[in-house]
């Protein structure tokens, strides 16, 4: 989390950076399990988090939005291992499918190669978006990691298993 960026953009930037932290922090703890979950299911659930929270065409959250895309893929071509590096991959999966404006994917230009691969395994999971989303949301929700998931987390993890037929 960048502390710039949630003292520009406050709460909206720290749920959504806290969101995507404790999933990757789950997909962590998770593959120590060696857990069945399918490929990039991390990415899906935070692709299904911003359809439902955050709306590209409102000005303040598209800065957000660039701004934090932004920031982990800078965190990424320094360090390794950057919890919540999913969130990229989210927003670009959204806007490869066409769910979101063609307008962001100059944000991406810096990527020698498209993630092409990803978009093919996470197809699958949109296909079944409703189902999927809330079977992920339910096991990530329930998973035990220490220190425990972020109240905000919590809420919208629960929120997404129980209304996961109510979202786009």
């Amino acid at each position: 989390m960048d502390r710039g960026l949630a003292a520009r953009h406050g709460v909206p930037y720290v749920h959504l950076a806290a969101f995507a932290i404790d999933v990757d922090r789950v997909r962590d703890a998770a593959e120590e399990h060696e857990d069945p979950r399918p490929f990039a299911w991390e990415v899906f659930l935070t692709a299904r988090y911003l359809t439902w929270r955050c709306d590209p065409a409102d000005e303040q959250t598209r800065s957000m939005l660039e701004d934090a895309v932004n920031a982990v893929l800078e965190l990424r071509a320094s360090e390794e291992g950057v919890l919540g590096s999913q969130l990229p991959f989210a927003v670009w999966a959204l806007v490869a499918r066409g769910d979101w404006p063609s307008s962001l994917e100059p944000w991406f230009r810096a990527w020698k190669k498209k993630p092409r691969e990803l978009e093919k395994e996470l197809a699958k999971l949109f296909a079944e978006a409703r189902t999927h989303e809330r079977e992920l949301a339910r096991f990530a929700a329930s998973f035990v990691i220490d220190p425990p998931l972020a109240p905000p987390t919590r809420e919208a993890l629960a929120s997404m298993a129980a209304d996961a037929d109510a979202q786009p």
